[in-house]
């Protein structure tokens, strides 16, 4: 068919499309039964760093496709566009594509959507059919064009309400009619790339950001291609602004002759507004970007660069990094983009967090937080916690996710006070967001929101030591750690733990064997009474005592009533060849009265002794005493009383065991306080305060 408007030839398949865009003179064309009008002009849209292009093909999970058309729509924090496809079998999707993220979607004209949009609020759970989604962001895109061939209206400048879902790898979007309140419902899932192949790049075909269509003046309207390269001849410093002259040899990268810093020389790059400096931008999420020489913030969410006021309101903060500096983390080379100062204050004072976006070629942004001395790498989710509202969560309230068990640290906000080369959203000085940390050691589980949208993130804690390792940096380089982070795990060396396991299953097998020797009160051997007549001098006992086991534990249990008076024995045991084999001493005394405090008594009328025999058989004692009522020996006839002796053999000494195990248990128990001390710490900051429960 041909334009209305300025009579060129453009393709439109109406079994796919209600409106056309006219590639030469950019006319809406609507399309209906009878015929072809001009609804307006389309404004023209830039070429975007896209695997995907109008007139493109390629095959989706072995399925050929051509691509028809595009539309796209700004908001807040940039914009988003829609590739429309249809397939050979006459069916078509969508696939789109925000920040570098890809989603496969189709929409059905005969879902309603299930809330009101006045009424829809970030982190709402709403139900589509069977599947239950997170709202995540809530605002009015505005429709910025479209090209190609679309199978419904649409209207440059027109403003659309819309929801954004997820759950898992699942997605929805709802579109709002501002106009008629009736709802266009898209439901996708995450779409990898490596399940497209196109059959021609956009390089190839000649629609690249890196170049530019110039119309020719002949009648048959035929574009020459003009290359245009990513480098200038003079490009700024990322980290002090300083302008470089490149020379002509130049590989890609040169060194900042004022501060040392490596420049990548293959980045993209936008002139500032404010000055004359060319700021580079390393990923395609990039939304804005500080300039280093005059630090005014440009919007590069939309196709032309829009220059800013001033990102900077404070002194430059004292942080570790800077832009341009190199790490290799966990396998990978990145490079410091990005540079965020969150403060947040309350009745005990101001706190500070900083964030850094680090940019690899391969793997494209991560995130690395630093509070309090404390690293942390950051990731954004796409799943969502289910039936947990982040707004209204106690403190310590527990909540299952991701295969974790995660317990409420604290919920608060913050503001933004410096902002420092790119970042993937439009961040202004004193913006604010509302967050809720959760806690499953040494992992961290936030969801931050605005009014207009919720995104949730996890956090892993990282070691000063790592750090320092992949920034090449002394650990003495980076900041002092205080305080403890609310996700830091209680570490604890290999000997350390192991020896809890050890020092645990001792415990338990020394305290089973007190408990048995308390029951082991040995074999009766023998026993005598022995009169003080008698053990005044040296006296060997008539009676003996038998042993019947080799290497045999004893007990001599001594006894005399003895009454505010003492005894004391030197006793020698005697085998049956009259041989001394062991020597021990029993000593009683008892002592027992009334004063001006009521009656009281000391010492004891008892006194045993343990030995040793090594070999079995008949045994005698051979035994002196003492004895007097005083701190000197009297006469022992006349203050001695009679001492009965009795023997055991073959007895289990039960405070050898109770002493290995109560070292044991205190070593299990120290290791204990030491973790409940540091849960104490922990919880100390939190909006729980005190001890964990």
């Amino acid at each position: 068919m041909f334009c209305p408007s300025c009579g060129a030839e453009i393709e439109a398949d109406r079994r796919f499309a209600k409106l056309v865009v006219c590639q030469y003179c950019e006319s809406a064309v609507l399309l209906d039964e009878k015929a072809a009008r001009v609804a307006g002009k389309m404004a023209v849209l830039a070429q975007t760093p896209s695997p995907f292009f109008v007139g493109g093909t390629g095959k989706l999970m072995d399925r050929q496709f051509s691509i028809l058309g595009r539309v796209r729509y700004g908001y807040e924090r940039g914009y988003w566009d829609e590739w429309y496809l249809a397939f050979e079998d006459g069916s078509t999707t969508w696939i789109g594509e925000d920040e570098n993220n890809f989603s496969l979607e189709s929409c059905d004209e005969s879902e309603k959507a299930p809330v009101e949009y006045a009424d829809a609020y970030p982190g709402q759970t709403i139900q589509l059919g069977a599947t239950t989604f997170h709202l995540d962001e809530k605002g009015i895109a505005i429709c910025e064009g479209g090209e190609g061939q679309l199978p419904f209206p649409i209207i440059s400048g027109e403003r659309v309400p819309f929801l954004d879902l997820s759950m898992a790898d699942r997605f929805a979007t709802i579109e709002y009619d501002m106009e008629d309140t009736t709802a266009r419902v898209f439901r996708g899932r995450r779409l990898d790339l490596s399940e497209v192949k196109m059959d021609m790049t956009a390089e190839e075909a000649g629609v690249t950001v890196g170049m530019k269509a110039e119309r020719g003046a002949d009648d048959e309207r035929r574009e020459r291609i003009v290359k245009t390269g990513d480098r200038t001849k003079s490009v700024n410093c990322v980290c002090c602004g300083a302008p470089m002259n490149v020379p002509a040899q130049a590989g890609d990268s040169i060194t900042c002759e004022y501060c040392g810093t490596d420049v990548d020389l293959t980045v993209r790059r936008v002139p500032c507004g404010g000055c004359d400096a060319t700021v580079a931008i390393h990923g395609r999420e990039a939304r804005s970007v500080v300039c280093p020489q005059c630090h005014r913030m440009i919007d590069v969410s939309r196709s032309e660069p829009t220059t800013l006021d001033l990102a900077v309101q404070i002194g430059k903060p004292n942080v570790p990094f800077h832009m341009g500096q190199k790490a290799t983390i966990r396998g990978v080379d990145f490079t410091v983009v990005g540079h965020i100062r969150f403060v947040e204050k309350d009745f005990e004072g101001t706190y500070h967090s900083d964030e850094f976006l680090l940019f690899s070629k391969d793997v494209g942004y991560q995130w690395i937080v630093l509070e309090n001395g404390h690293f942390s790498l950051t990731r954004e989710l796409d799943d969502r916690p289910v039936g947990f509202e982040p707004r209204l969560a106690a403190p310590k309230q527990r909540l299952r996710f991701a295969d974790r068990t995660w317990k409420v640290f604290e919920s608060g906000y913050t503001q933004v006070e410096w902002v420092d080369g790119e970042l993937p959203w439009v961040a202004k000085i004193g913006d604010q967001n509302y967050y809720m940390d959760a806690i499953s050691p040494p992992f961290l589980l936030s969801a931050e929101w605005t009014e207009t949208e919720m995104e949730w993130y996890e956090a892993e804690y990282v070691d000063k030591a790592e750090i320092a390792e992949a920034f090449g940096l002394a650990p003495e380089a980076l900041p002092a750690a205080y305080n403890v982070a609310p996700h830091q795990p209680f570490r604890r060396s290999a000997f350390r733990q192991q020896a809890i396991w050890v020092m645990g299953l001792f415990a338990i097998l020394f305290g089973i064997a007190t408990f048995w020797s308390i029951g082991k009160t040995g074999d009766p051997a023998g026993s005598m009474t022995i009169r003080p007549d008698q053990f005044k001098n040296e006296y060997v006992t008539v009676d003996t005592f038998t042993v019947r086991q080799k290497d045999a534990l004893c007990e001599a249990n001594f006894h005399a009533s003895v009454s505010n008076s003492w005894q004391y024995f030197q006793v020698a045991v005697v085998n049956s060849k009259d041989e001394v084999v062991v020597d021990f001493s029993a000593e009683m005394s008892y002592y027992s009265g009334v004063d001006h405090e009521g009656s009281w008594s000391e010492g004891s009328t008892s006194d045993t002794v343990y030995f040793k025999l090594a070999e079995p058989g008949d045994y005698r004692l051979l035994i002196l005493g003492q004895a007097g009522t005083g701190e000197t020996a009297g006469d022992v006839e006349r203050n001695g009383v009679a001492v009965s002796i009795s023997i055991r053999e073959g007895l289990v000494l039960t405070r050898y065991y109770l002493i290995f195990a109560v070292f044991c248990i205190a070593w299990v128990c120290i290791e204990a306080f030491l973790k409940a001390n540091f849960e104490k710490l922990r919880w100390n900051e939190s909006d729980a305060g005190g001890d964990d429960d």
